[in-house]
């Protein structure tokens, strides 16, 4: 069937981005902020809230980069975040390591998946298809994220930039894993939110790629939700 879209060749596997495509870290993120935040004895801002996800992102791509090591990303955090809360930053390591954790725990006590995330996991699967998570990030804390939302049993393999050395959008961060998963790329479909390290670095490595776009339009090569990826598979009616 051919309609506005259509697949170059077969897919044989799929391949997803982590967060903000399987993982809600932004709703993650803002509850173990706000519950951070409470621990501090500092009121809650939208503000705060803004500037906490402006710093790590800034500081989580200094880590990407090898500028910083991944538990300095974490204290720079801190240092730059705790002055726009009136409170003094802790002078050694060790004590913002453990008021780090504080944030951590409230974070990891508020991880949860998207609503579509286990059952367009469950259709691949179920239709035959192997699956696997590409993402940037520690790899014992990317891990830990699928093992607590539930989606371990319904991924084959988890290739973190940690345990590959590539980091997105590189095209051996994509390559690696088809490799490692027998799949090849031109026969492999990337799914992530990120347009720029998501889809372009996927399609430069010689994958088929689907934006997701929750909160955007539906365009070519775009889907709002994941419960819209098996169906497209099986029509073959999607042009990357």
């Amino acid at each position: 069937m051919m309609g506005r879209y259509a697949w170059r060749v077969e897919i044989r596997g799929v391949l997803f981005d982590l967060d903000n495509t399987l993982f809600d870290h932004p709703t993650s993120a803002r509850t173990g902020v706000d519950a951070f935040l409470r621990h501090l004895g500092t009121e809650q801002s939208d503000e705060l809230t803004r500037s906490w996800f402006e710093i790590e992102q800034v500081n989580y791509d200094r880590f990407l980069t090898k500028e910083l090591s991944f538990h300095e990303q974490r204290r720079e955090r801190l240092r730059d975040f705790l002055p726009q809360t009136g409170l003094a930053v802790p002078k050694t390591d060790t004590q913002l390591d453990d008021l780090f954790a504080v944030y951590l725990r409230k974070y990891e006590e508020a991880w949860i998946a998207f609503p579509d995330a286990a059952p367009a996991l469950l259709d691949l699967r179920a239709a035959g298809i192997p699956v696997g998570v590409v993402t940037n990030g520690n790899h014992d804390q990317q891990t830990s994220k699928i093992n607590r939302i539930g989606l371990e049993p319904l991924i084959d393999r988890i290739f973190s930039s940690e345990l590959t050395s590539h980091a997105k959008p590189a095209p051996e961060a994509f390559a690696e894993p088809c490799k490692s998963m027998r799949l090849s790329p031109a026969q492999t479909l990337y799914v992530g939110d990120n347009y720029r390290v998501d889809i372009e670095g996927a399609r430069n490595a010689g994958l088929q790629a689907i934006h997701l776009n929750r909160e955007g339009t539906r365009g070519k090569g775009t889907i709002q939700s994941l419960a819209e990826l098996l169906p497209l598979l099986i029509e073959g009616t999607l042009v990357t």
